[in-house]
């Protein structure tokens, strides 16, 4: 269990990353435009000007309802990149909290059985 929550922590803290770079990315596209730009939503975006991860689309309409996918699809960019860097912040350090309880008191790394 430790280190799937490991994996968990620093997965988000290194996503974070990313999808920061993608949100001043996403800031660039609506300044550069005039801020027509400003409400144009994540699928608009990811489809024209990150097409190398659009494929992300796809996965989130297998693993969400599909209507919840759709939403989130919809929504402005430039506001779904900020809730997801500070939800990907408060999941990280939930999980990597939640690894420390768990370091084994002797210092090794538990098997995995």
């Amino acid at each position: 269990m430790r280190i799937f929550l490991l994996f968990i922590g620093w997965s988000s803290v290194i996503g974070s990353f990313g999808d920061g770079a993608l949100g001043l990315y996403a800031l660039w596209v609506a300044a550069a435009s005039n801020w027509a730009e400003l409400s144009i939503s994540l699928d608009t975006f990811l489809k024209q000007y990150v097409a190398f991860i659009y494929w992300v689309k796809q996965v989130a309409y297998y693993v969400m309802p599909k209507d919840f996918a759709a939403w989130l699809f919809s929504l402005p960019a430039l506001a779904y990149f900020p809730v997801r860097i500070l939800m990907s912040i408060v999941i990280g350090w939930w999980a990597l909290k939640k690894a420390a309880q768990l370091a084994p008191s002797n210092g090794y790394e538990e098997e995995i059985v």
